[in-house]
């Protein structure tokens, strides 16, 4: 079985459609996992990620521009705009190792103007990717979307094992900061990382710059070239093998409902409004309590387990049902209940002073993301036979939702007193 689904696809293609995955969504997870880092420099400290997930939604602007390009330009190329979104994010990573430190005063409030207007223009590149890079591979065969897809992922996995390597030093310790003749005071004091931000932000842009060069080579080599979809009227040279796997056929019969498309297309809104946005806006709420460590390791394992759960799509044959889609998106609104529960009870979460209380919250973030991860894959390709727009309908989808999940935590986290932020030193500093 394995020598078969080999000989039915070019692995160099996989590799070149994997790469260029990554380099959809690397830029803004890149930034993310480090955030356990960055909101101890940034003056936002811990709504830090509130802003980041706020101005990526304003990179929307992306993918709203690129489709009314399209639709009143008549010279538009897909391939033209890839390559500048890709080569506009390599550089902006680039630049923001060097900057990322730099902030500003806006109405009399300092905050990361360097880090949010950079990562403004790498955000750019992975909204603008949802309508523009999946649909993009349709060019291909279809078995190089489960490729994509696996690269996009990966987009936060390889980042994640970067940040591992990396660390965060350690929690925090409490250091006596007190003067002569003034009351006893305590700051936090966080261990230094094996290696810097900087450093970590080099290696990103490197990625990102070997994600423009992939992109080059599908739309450059031979072998890449030949297994794209022929368009309608020439002779199709795709895999006749009427033993072939099923996912390897393509099939120009594709029926859906109009209320069980829409249903899926709300799925895919309720998990990325989880997923994306909401989630993310108060992981250091539901983490940072439980210790840096604690939420180190909850981004970097969750990052890592979408890519994971979404290698599903290579061992399967046949798309997944709908009632199981619906089984598991019901089960991830639970799990994101809890995990919301816990950032409200910040900075007193349940079991703050036991193992226990740490190891649940890492794993309950990683089912979570593992369940995404999933559901897009599956979510998506119901919808790659579509002849018509249904991966465009996917990509605004998700954006949609993304933008829901922003502004909705945006607010509760910088216009509400709902989300409290904990300090290790608060006690010491009150005896």
């Amino acid at each position: 079985m394995l020598s078969q689904k080999l000989s039915n696809r070019k692995l160099l293609v996989d590799v070149l459609a994997v790469m260029f995955g990554i380099g959809s969504w690397i830029g803004i997870n890149g930034v993310f996992i480090e955030i356990p880092l960055l909101v101890q420099l940034a003056p936002e400290g811990w709504s830090l990620p509130a802003y980041i997930v706020m101005v990526v939604q304003i990179a929307n602007l992306g993918p709203i521009l690129y489709t009314l390009f399209t639709k009143y330009s008549s010279w538009s190329r897909d391939d033209y705009i890839i390559y500048t979104l890709l080569g506009v994010a390599a550089t902006s990573v680039f630049i923001l190792a060097f900057t990322y430190k730099s902030t500003s005063i806006i109405s009399g409030t300092k905050h990361s103007t360097v880090l949010l207007s950079f990562m403004f223009l790498i955000a750019i590149v992975g909204c603008t990717s949802s309508v523009l890079f999946m649909p993009y591979m349709r060019n291909f065969r279809e078995i190089y979307l489960i490729s994509y897809l696996v690269g996009e992922s990966l987009s936060g996995f390889l980042p994640s094992i970067l940040a591992l390597i990396q660390g965060v030093g350690g929690n925090a310790q409490c250091r006596n900061v007190t003067k002569p003749g003034q009351p006893q005071r305590f700051e936090e004091y966080y261990p230094d990382p094996r290696f810097s931000l900087e450093t970590f932000f080099i290696i990103l842009g490197t990625l990102l710059w070997m994600s423009f060069l992939s992109f080059i080579g599908l739309n450059k080599f031979q072998i890449a070239l030949n297994e794209r979809v022929k368009p309608a009227g020439c002779t199709e040279t795709l895999p006749t093998d009427i033993n072939a796997p099923p996912s390897y056929k393509t099939s120009t019969e594709w029926r859906m409902s109009k209320q069980m498309y829409l249903y899926l297309l709300s799925i895919m809104g309720i998990i990325c409004f989880l997923g994306h946005t909401a989630l993310a806006s108060i992981q250091s709420y539901s983490c940072l309590p439980y210790g840096n460590i604690a939420y180190h390791l909850t981004v970097t394992l969750a990052s890592m387990a979408q890519p994971l759960s979404m290698c599903v799509g290579f061992i399967r044959t046949s798309p997944v049902s709908v009632r199981v889609v619906s089984l598991l998106t019901v089960f991830v609104i639970i799990i994101s209940s809890i995990i919301l529960y816990l950032a409200v009870q910040s900075p007193n979460p349940p079991l703050q002073d036991s193992w226990l209380g740490p190891f649940i919250i890492v794993i309950l973030w990683v089912i979570t993301y593992s369940l995404i991860g999933f559901l897009k894959m599956s979510i998506t390709t119901l919808f790659r036979p579509d002849p018509g727009r249904g991966l465009y309908y996917t990509g605004v989808a998700t954006q949609v939702g993304s933008l829901a999940g922003a502004i909705t935590s945006f607010a509760l986290v910088n216009y509400t007193e709902i989300f409290k932020s904990y300090s290790p030193c608060t006690i010491l500093n009150q005896t």
